[in-house]
């Protein structure tokens, strides 16, 4: 019996079970924070064990295997915008009212990874023929959008919620693998019970070893089910369902234990290489991001993107945080609309800045006037330049014929950079790679969103596309026609002829669009090459769209409304928020002559207004001040404030100061007895001139200057007391009537002067430190009023004191009688008697 109960307890242990002793309480299961070695299932929960030679040719279910044994809800973690990207989120209004192709708001439907049309857009769920067909659910994967995608939500889904390939198995869904399959948008030419379906790969990021280049492999040969058992590295896959194949699978033992589970390391937070392995590629094209510590403040601090960009129980908001709960922190990017309801859960600026995390400097700010930290992000001084060069305009009407482009739709992709020259930036990518890239200085665009000011990349967009009179928005035509009318058109230039007419004007090497015979000839060919593929462009016409203006012939167009942090409203808008400078290279570090003075790097660098002019297509610059909605006086007077006005006051506030230290010493002197009165004038006046050629001299070198006095900084720092002395020193010498001999007084016409300036002075004031809303046409102008008035108080307070300077003096009757009585009192010192003659 004994033996029973042994071998029972022992059979039980084996089999996972807990044996406690009859009426005790169960004992607490220690939590596991690491994940131990286990055993990998396939799709239909069976086990996989390559050490006993069970299941051996069956890749594994990151489903089964993560989330069926009750370790993992991986229900709950594919609800994340990562898996989801858009699927399942209504279209805002404002995408939905400019873009007739948008289903979602998110890659997967949305405006895709390029930053502006043209570009492969998803088919609607239900189309009346193949030609309004583009990409599927499937070729959505095999297109290059599953590369960055980690399976699950539209890649293991359809949009009625059914699992692709159990579906299509289904006898009574009607489908075929690679059949029509009814146009369905999710099914068309798919062959899904081949290939499976991409499931949540967890290790892609929890394992810093993955390999998302072999991963990435096996989806474009349709070896979907297949790809997270080749990106993990547990065995190596041969064959193609892409080649009708049926691929096999050879696992790795030295990844297994003599029991036959998986050994791995897994993290808990993915490494900055995992994010990096999706997102820099794309951070270099759109945002010039290089995301190292050779440009990044952070990085070389040696925090992790999770450090900002938590989620499930180590979030801060309480929109994402939660156990396992894969709501990634965000920002609020104007190019990406993806979740917006979760926009600003990233832990931002002053969530390090303002409590020390992370050993994070506090950064106080107490030299600077509120409005600016009201009116202007982080980013925008803290990012005064990028050192990686994005492109900024996208050109998508015209074939590109340059090495090193893909060949299909990116051939369509004529990229210029920031400094509107043209750049093949997949030839940077691919001949220098991601690592080498080029530095290529630049100064950021600044726009407002939002009320802020940032520094962004505004991309300007050239398309040829389908409009619809009555109905919102524009459709753009499939890439791949596009692609083949000028591939037809170069290999004989008797086909779409017209085309032959587009020319390279501004001499960089790559035709562009920009005279009114080239939007024809481009309106001309595209309409015939489009109605004969079969496009119903019946009460459509085709259109060239070039920014906000939809050209209906070379000569006619429409402008489209945008938002005013926008060159294109087909165009994404992204801001810099990486790259991060330290402080002491903050715009603002040098004083307020960094952003208000002449040629200013906030307000007067160039800002591409138009990539081509319409006569020889040169890029069409602004100044950054019209973006920013500032006029060219307003601009002007700011850096006559602080280039002319300040300095000026900083001078005369030094000759007052010793003015009022010459007077005091006179007095002092004079009080005592020291000198005559008019020999004091005579040495109050030697020792200003003194005083005036001393600080000429040390004024010629701003270094000594700053070492024997004050920086400048430091005076701007102080700029509100600097403003206070100077009102209580005019307050005071407005008070002092004339009829006080010590003084001598100011007389009444300087005093009325003084108290004008002081009232107005303090209005102007008053204006910037209240900030009444509704008077901003006010508040703006008061800066340099109230400036103007301290400047105009210290020279008349300079005068005033020059005045009782060139005064004789005369002695107070106190000093008088102490002189009397030292006479009286010390007859030893009087001069002796001259004799009588």
């Amino acid at each position: 019996m004994r033996t029973a109960l042994i071998l029972s307890a022992a059979l039980a242990l084996a089999a996972g079970w807990r044996v406690e002793a009859a009426g005790s309480a169960p004992a607490p299961k220690p939590p596991v924070r690491i994940c131990p070695p286990y055993l990998l299932k396939d799709e239909q929960g069976n086990v996989i064990n390559p050490v006993r030679g069970i299941n051996t040719n069956a890749p594994y279910s990151p489903r089964q295997t993560c989330g069926a044994a009750g370790c993992h809800d991986y229900d709950k973690i594919t609800q994340g915008y990562h898996f989801t990207q858009g699927k399942g989120e209504a279209v805002p209004a404002d995408m939905a009212a400019r873009y007739q192709w948008v289903t979602s708001p998110g890659n997967y439907g949305g405006t895709w990874c390029s930053p502006a049309p043209l570009y492969r857009y998803l088919a609607p769920k239900s189309n009346a023929s193949p030609v309004a067909i583009d990409m599927t659910s499937a070729t959505f994967i095999t297109s290059g959008c599953g590369q960055c995608h980690p399976g699950g939500g539209p890649l293991e889904f359809d949009r009625a919620g059914k699992r692709y390939d159990a579906w299509m198995r289904d006898p009574a869904s009607g489908l075929t693998p690679g059949g029509d399959n009814r146009f369905d948008g999710d099914y068309y030419k798919a062959r899904w019970t081949d290939s499976g379906v991409v499931e949540a790969d967890c290790l892609l990021c929890h394992l810093p070893e993955y390999d998302l280049k072999k991963r990435n492999d096996q989806l474009a040969k349709l070896n979907f089910r297949w790809a997270a058992t080749e990106g993990a590295g547990f065995g190596k896959v041969t064959g193609a369902v892409g080649s009708n194949q049926v691929p096999q699978v050879t696992y790795d033992l030295s990844h297994f234990d003599a029991a036959g589970n998986v050994k791995v390391r897994v993290v808990a937070q993915p490494r900055n290489e995992t994010c990096l392995g999706c997102h820099a590629q794309p951070g270099w094209k759109k945002r010039g991001a290089d995301y190292r510590a050779r440009t990044d403040v952070h990085f070389r601090a040696g925090l992790r993107c999770v450090d900002c960009h938590p989620a499930g129980s180590n979030a801060d908001d309480p929109r994402i945080r939660g156990h396992e709960v894969h709501q990634f922190a965000k920002g609020d990017d104007p190019g990406g609309r993806v979740r917006d309801d979760l926009d600003n859960t990233v832990r931002d600026c002053a969530s390090c800045h303002s409590s020390g995390r992370f050993g994070a400097p506090i950064a106080t700010h107490e030299w600077l006037p509120p409005l600016h930290l009201e009116a202007i992000a982080c980013q925008t001084c803290h990012t005064p330049e990028k050192q990686v060069m994005p492109i900024q305009v996208q050109a998508s009407d015209v074939f590109n014929p340059d090495p090193w482009i893909d060949p299909g739709m990116k051939q369509l992709w004529t990229f210029y950079g920031v400094d509107g020259a043209y750049r093949n930036h997949y030839g940077l990518l691919k001949i220098m790679g991601y690592d080498d890239k080029p530095t290529e200085t630049f100064r950021p665009v600044l726009a407002r969103y939002k009320g802020k000011i940032y520094p962004v990349n505004r991309i300007h967009s050239a398309w040829p596309g389908i409009e619809t009179p009555g109905k919102p928005g524009l459709m753009q035509p499939r890439p791949p026609d596009i692609v083949a009318m000028w591939k037809a058109h170069l290999a004989d230039t008797n086909q779409h002829a017209e085309l032959a007419r587009i020319k390279d004007d501004n001499g960089d090497g790559h035709p562009e669009i920009n005279r009114p015979e080239e939007i024809d000839a481009l309106i001309a060919a595209t309409t015939r090459h489009l109605k004969a593929l079969g496009y119903d462009l019946e009460g459509k016409r085709v259109v060239w769209v070039s920014n906000e203006r939809v050209y209906s012939s070379g000569k006619e167009f429409r402008a489209l409304t945008k938002v005013e942090w926008e060159a294109s409203p087909f165009a994404n808008v992204h801001k810099y928020n990486h790259d991060v400078a330290a402080a002491r290279a903050a715009l603002g570090s040098g004083g307020c002559t960094d952003c208000h003075s002449a040629n200013s790097r906030f307000f007067d660098q160039p800002v591409l207004l138009a990539a081509f002019s319409p006569d020889d297509a040169r890029p069409v610059w602004t100044r950054n001040a019209a973006i920013l909605g500032y006029s060219a006086p307003a601009v002007r007077l700011g850096a006559i404030r602080e280039q002319w006005i300040k300095p000026a006051t900083y001078v005369l506030l030094a000759l007052v100061g010793g003015l009022i230290l010459l007077l005091t010493l006179r007095n002092v002197a004079l009080r005592h007895g020291a000198f005559a009165p008019a020999t004091l004038v005579k040495l109050s006046w030697l020792a200003l001139t003194a005083l005036v050629v001393g600080g000429v001299l040390v004024a010629r070198s701003s270094e000594l200057t700053e070492y024997m006095t004050v920086r400048r900084f430091t005076l701007d720092a102080a700029h509100f007391w600097v403003g206070m002395v100077l009102l209580g020193l005019a307050v005071v010498l407005a008070l002092q009537p004339t009829t006080r001999a010590a003084t001598q007084g100011t007389p009444p016409t300087l005093g009325r002067i003084l108290w004008v300036l002081i009232v107005f002075t303090g209005l102007c004031g008053g204006l910037v430190l209240v900030k009444i809303s509704g008077l901003n046409a006010l508040t703006r102008p008061a800066y340099t009023g109230f400036d103007l008035g301290l400047l105009l108080l210290a020279l008349v307070a300079a005068v005033e004191l020059l005045r009782r300077l060139a005064g004789l003096p005369r002695a107070s009757a106190e000093a008088k009688k102490s002189a009397q009585n030292g006479v009286n009192e010390n007859p030893g010192n009087a001069l002796p008697n001259r004799p009588v003659s």
